[in-house]
């Protein structure tokens, strides 16, 4: 039930660990979904264990496994079939996380979403008796959990030379904030305060923990602390624990990624011309990422999508196409672009954007329709670029949006209503305009 953002190597790697530390104590910090008590609690069993966190989530949850009450009211009407379900800790608990998955549909501003809102509302009894069911399996304890700032739930054991200090802490400012936000535009509680986790604040924290017993789990190289654990995966983010206790300093290597098919790619001596036959083959996602690692930048972090296709003209792949369930935009009826790239170093320069022009005609929306068995009206995607616009989708696509990530990276965000063109009307039309050689 407790699963987290906690990498499951690394989880795998404490649960190692862990019995050498049965029955000291534990200070938790941003316990986010107990992750880490979960695995104290199955593998060090006798382990005294102190969470804390700031979201209505968590704190239902330390609520519940510390005995105590949180009490919780509705804002709106609209929530008032959820009332019967706020009167036991375990029972709020439960009527929270069927609500979380619930709550991406309370517009309803589509038939999709409206059907699924109905669907949720009209199971949402059966679906808290099955929660229940699960939150009464779990075997976590819990000796006390603090609702506010980390930094105090740490400075209250500042004098226990013994307590063993353990932290995730968000990555960017204002991260629990915007997870609960909708959440708690219905319920209304008691909410701690408590200052942004800042780069400053991260710095304190550190040096807090520097002269004491702590396991500090992050995305970030820090040369000036012990790292005892690295993992990586493809192309994502390492993941590193530091800690002063005396562990193991271990290399974890994600799944690899595996070799390129043998399949012909488009050279310097592929001509395209009229009379091709274009086509989107659908492909493994594997296969697709198998050729993102060889032919996108390194620096290109690169995440798997759902559907992957090849684009293929006559017998020779040019380029390739991946979509996945939307992520960056709310309506149900876009589907997100993940990839789209071309075949390096052939004689047209801007077979890229002929990527774009496929990802958004009607043959590929037929495609896609059939994979998710229901209608799509747009595609969109997103581009992470400091400049005003990206070229390869300006004149296609339509910019909706600039903005920053949460790792401070500027991003453009693109979209486009699907065509009713053909892939071989839009594969002539792009020889025409942008189909010059080098």
């Amino acid at each position: 039930m407790f699963i987290g953002a906690i990498n499951s190597q690394v989880r795998n790697f404490f649960a190692a660990v862990a019995p050498a530390w049965d029955g000291q104590t534990f200070v938790v910090g941003c316990s986010g979904n107990f992750t880490f008590e979960t695995i104290l609690s199955k593998y060090a069993p006798n382990a005294r264990i102190f969470s804390n966190d700031v979201s209505l989530y968590s704190g239902l949850a330390g609520a519940w496994l510390t005995g105590e009450e949180l009490p919780v009211t509705l804002l709106h009407d609209d929530y008032a079939f959820v009332a019967p379900y706020l009167y036991s800790p375990i029972d709020r608990l439960a009527a929270v996380m069927v609500l979380l998955d619930m709550l991406p549909y309370h517009k309803r501003n589509n038939p999709h979403a409206l059907r699924l809102w109905d669907d949720y509302r009209a199971q949402f009894p059966a679906l808290h008796e099955k929660t229940l069911a699960k939150l009464s399996a779990v075997d976590v304890h819990c000796a006390g959990y603090y609702a506010g700032d980390v930094l105090d739930h740490f400075q209250h054991f500042a004098e226990d030379s013994g307590a063993i200090f353990c932290c995730f802490a968000p990555t960017y400012a204002g991260g629990y904030e915007r997870l609960y936000k909708r959440l708690e535009s219905v319920l209304s509680w008691t909410a701690p305060t408590y200052p942004m986790i800042t780069d400053e604040r991260r710095a304190t924290m550190l040096e807090f923990l520097r002269p004491r017993r702590y396991c500090w789990y992050d995305d970030r190289l820090l040369d000036a602390f012990p790292c005892v654990l690295k993992v990586e995966s493809g192309r994502q983010r390492p993941i590193y624990l530091y800690t002063s206790l005396p562990l193991p300093a271990t290399y974890l290597k994600g799944k690899a990624i595996g070799d390129m098919p043998t399949w012909t790619l488009a050279t310097r001596e592929t001509v395209l011309q009229p009379s091709d036959t274009i086509r989107l083959t659908p492909i493994k996602t594997t296969e697709c990422a198998a050729f993102k690692d060889a032919l996108l930048g390194k620096n290109i972090l690169f995440a798997a999508g759902a559907w992957a296709f090849a684009v293929q003209v006559n017998e020779t792949i040019i380029g390739f196409l991946e979509f996945a369930p939307n992520r960056a935009f709310s309506d149900p009826r876009t589907i997100y672009l993940q990839a789209d790239f071309c075949v390096p170093h052939t004689r047209y320069p801007r077979v890229s954007k002929l990527m774009v022009l496929l990802a958004r005609c009607g043959d590929t929306r037929r495609l896609l329709e059939r994979a998710l068995a229901r209608r799509v009206l747009r595609v969109a995607t997103t581009a992470f670029t400091d400049k005003p616009v990206s070229m390869k989708y300006r004149g296609v696509m339509e910019l909706v949006k600039r903005g920053v990530s949460p790792r401070g990276e500027p991003f453009l965000n693109y979209q486009a209503t699907f065509t009713t063109d053909t892939w071989s009307e839009v594969y002539r039309q792009w020889l025409t305009k942008h189909g010059s050689t080098r």
